[in-house]
């Protein structure tokens, strides 16, 4: 099969590794993905894999942007009316309207992945776009649209949970490149606990340095590393100079081999106050880094608490303090707790997995068109 795969951007993020992954996935398995997406650094990993990359203007959180309508929509029409692809995939609300609307003028069979918990809006709710069939990526984001929201009907709606290439991520990275990134950010050799998330007030990441402040001053050498770029980035550099905790805080841009820092932390925190899934927490899992998260969403079905992962409330700070205090103290607590989240990646969150699924949606949809 032909597969457009619709998506914002391609800059490093949960939605943009999702579509770059898939459409790598869905090539290995014999079908041809063309990705459209306004383009960002992950554009050369799909170049890397021969997968074709269509840039169209669509950076924007607004379905009613003019340069959506004037410049991705013709654009996007022209090649399905050109090339007659067996399927629409969209991945953003942006793209989830456009996807509709080309669709419906062309009768190109059409779904959509719903990636995060969103927001309730009437716009969701009257205007909705999802296509013949919704694939949510945890039943945290199912529920939402489902039961809370009503935006979807429940046959419409089928869960394929997120996955990501365990196989890599159980293979070390390159030490030397490992030595460069702890050097260039000042990293000293001590015990690391850190973030790989999106800078946005929703990923919780001031709770992180809150509940740092006594930990810094329990543990001799220990640092925070935060890996990520976003909106939030100035407020958290102003919270750890008014914390006090500024010379233990590291807040670096983001990297395409998240194992690069992942193998520099022996606890990974990841206290959002709400999770659509969670990927990096896959990854620190598959990486063998135990992992503490809010249960907020979909972590709660990542984690199994106590075994391969530790849960705490969203917004506990207390909590999260004391999570990452026990972890910190045991280390066999923390080989323990990180092989059986090697485990636990492997046998419930691998990619291949997650592509037999979605690839088993594509069969429905285009047989039902047939």
């Amino acid at each position: 099969m032909k597969i457009f795969l619709l998506t914002t951007h391609l800059e490093m993020g949960g939605i943009s590794i999702y579509v770059v992954e898939l459409a790598r996935m869905l090539k290995k398995r014999g079908h041809e993905p063309v990705v459209f997406s306004d383009a960002g650094s992950l554009e050369n990993r799909l170049a890397g894999e021969g997968i074709r990359h269509v840039r169209i203007p669509c950076k924007t959180s607004s379905e009613l942007n003019p340069k959506i309508w004037f410049g991705a929509f013709p654009k996007i029409l022209e090649a399905v009316r050109r090339e007659k692809p067996d399927l629409i995939h969209s991945h953003t609300r942006v793209t989830q309207v456009l996807g509709w609307v080309v669709a419906a003028l062309t009768a190109v069979p059409y779904v959509t992945t719903c990636h995060g918990l969103y927001k309730f809006r009437l716009g969701r709710r009257f205007f909705r776009c999802w296509g013949t069939w919704v694939m949510a990526i945890s039943n945290a984001t199912m529920n939402r649209m489902v039961q809370q929201y009503r935006l979807a009907p429940p046959h419409q709606v089928i869960l394929v949970e997120n996955g990501i290439d365990v196989e890599r991520f159980h293979q070390p990275p390159d030490p030397a490149q490992v030595e460069r990134f702890r050097q260039s950010n000042g990293l000293n050799g001590g015990p690391i606990i850190g973030a790989v998330a999106r800078l946005s007030p929703v990923k919780g990441l001031d709770l992180l340095l809150k509940a740092a402040v006594p930990l810094l001053k329990e543990f001799p050498g220990l640092q925070v590393l935060l890996v990520g770029d976003g909106p939030a980035r100035e407020d958290l550099v102003r919270l750890a100079y008014e914390l006090g905790i500024s010379d233990r805080v590291r807040i670096c841009h983001s990297v395409e081999d998240t194992r690069i820092p992942l193998s520099l932390m022996q606890v990974f925190a990841a206290p959002a106050w709400k999770e659509g899934f969670g990927l990096a927490i896959v990854e620190a899992m598959a990486t063998g880094v135990p992992v503490v998260a809010s249960d907020a969403g979909g972590p709660g079905e990542i984690i199994e608490h106590g075994k391969s992962g530790l849960l705490v409330p969203p917004g506990d700070t207390s909590a999260l303090e004391s999570s990452l205090r026990t972890l910190l103290k045991d280390a066999a607590g923390r080989r323990q707790m990180a092989e059986r989240g090697r485990l636990r990646a492997k046998e419930r969150f691998d990619l291949e997995r997650m592509a037999k699924q979605v690839e088993e949606v594509y069969g429905w949809v285009v047989r039902r068109r047939g």
